[in-house]
């Protein structure tokens, strides 16, 4: 019986994208040839549905209980939309505004926050950070090379993230572990030898500087340094000088200060079941991926960065900053400051940051020369080395982008 089914859902789906006139090219590992789609020529259902459609059996490969996107285009959102559930149970519909877990892209409001200190001149980019830490911190296989902000806002500090979101991840789904609400003292005794929590494999094999390697503690020793230069959290200062100057009122560090009705539920796919996660607090590790947003909320962001620092007539960051955040640091790399970049054939660059954490995914991406900005959420966390997961996250991001070329 589960044989035919599967049978006849396989034999669906290839109807499907039949119909659509999808044409996939495996040798780019499925992103979709548009080229050979000849969508004027579907007469049977209009150009919105089939998107819709195509949406819709992407979201399917891809385990994606929702999934809430928006195009930015001429300093606002041109077209939102959301499919599936903020809530499989209750039969939740997603909407504009759900809210979100962003991830990772908490780490560009970081650095944004930490440039608008440099513009202040409270740091300099290539200062060694020991000036501004009550503990050393070296490499100890290159004791003498200083690490410094910029190498930490590039993920070039040789700082690794051995053993830290095993840990993290344990106590999000058994809560079994005792985690450290604070990153100080943890972040001492974490990369410092000698310390309780030390483990020598927290540092690469080559010195500061001369390569890159992502790094999630090198974000939560940045919001720790931010604390030490302002004398207050870094959420504080953030909520001060980022989301309410900018009108993010829906989005927060913590889950328990925002309206609990319109938070997505986190969900984690076991064989073909989702498992709803509780809300929880990223305590240690807030600083590298803690925000929740909304897509109203998340664009105003969006639109400061695209605008050279400026979101409807209030200014962030001067221009010059803007340009340095999004400039390549260090050769043969991709990060700028809390942002990557990368180039796609053509010549042209897209700036942007991913995001994920059990129970969401998210992505926020700019392109300067179209003007144009995507962000899309999904309160499931996907698996970047799945196959079909990464074919739906791809060509999900590769159809927003010519629809608002088409818009």
């Amino acid at each position: 019986m589960k044989k035919h089914i599967i049978i006849c859902w396989f034999i669906l789906f290839l109807l499907t994208f039949s119909f659509i006139g999808a044409s996939f090219t495996t040798s780019t590992m499925g992103v979709v040839d548009y080229n050979l789609i000849n969508i004027e020529q579907t007469h049977s259902l209009p150009r919105d549905n089939i998107f819709d459609l195509r949406v819709r059996l992407l979201m399917m490969l891809g385990s994606m209980p929702s999934f809430t996107t928006c195009i930015i285009k001429n300093n606002s959102i041109a077209w939102s939309k959301s499919y599936g559930f903020s809530n499989i149970k209750c039969r939740e519909k997603a909407s504009r505004d759900t809210i979100y877990m962003t991830g990772s892209i908490t780490k560009p409001f970081i650095a944004t926050a930490l440039l608008q200190l440099y513009e202040q001149g409270l740091f300099d980019l290539d200062d060694d950070v020991n000036d501004y830490l009550p503990f050393s911190l070296r490499n100890p296989k290159y004791p003498n090379s200083n690490i410094t902000f910029r190498m930490l806002l590039s993920h070039h500090s040789s700082i690794s993230d051995h053993t830290l979101l095993n840990w993290w991840e344990y106590n999000i789904y058994f809560k079994s572990f005792p985690v450290p609400e604070d990153s100080y003292p943890w972040l001492e005794d974490i990369l410092v030898p000698g310390g309780k929590f030390y483990n020598p494999k927290v540092w690469n094999n080559y010195p500061p500087g001369e390569n890159g390697n992502y790094s999630n503690v090198g974000f939560i020793l940045l919001g720790y340094l931010l604390e030490q230069l302002t004398n207050q959290s870094f959420e504080q200062y953030c909520q001060d000088n980022i989301l309410t100057p900018l009108q993010m009122m829906n989005t927060s560090f913590h889950p328990d200060t925002l309206d609990k009705d319109r938070l997505a539920t986190p969900y984690v796919r076991i064989l073909r079941f989702y498992i709803p996660l509780r809300h929880y607090d990223y305590n240690y590790v807030t600083a590298a991926g803690g925000i929740r947003s909304t897509l109203e909320d998340l664009s105003h962001f969006l639109l400061a960065h695209m605008n050279s620092g400026e979101y409807n007539g209030v200014r962030i960051l001067e221009e010059d900053t803007i340009e340095l955040m999004h400039t390549i640091q260090y050769p043969n790399s991709r990060y700028g400051l809390g942002w990557i970049v990368n180039s796609n054939d053509d010549g042209r660059t897209r700036e942007g940051h991913t995001g994920g954490a059990p129970g969401g995914t998210a992505l926020m991406i700019m392109s300067t020369s179209e003007n144009i900005g995507v962000i899309f959420f999904i309160n499931y966390y996907r698996d970047f080395y799945h196959p079909l997961e990464a074919f739906a996250w791809s060509n999900l991001k590769q159809m927003l982008f010519q629809k608002a070329n088409e818009l």
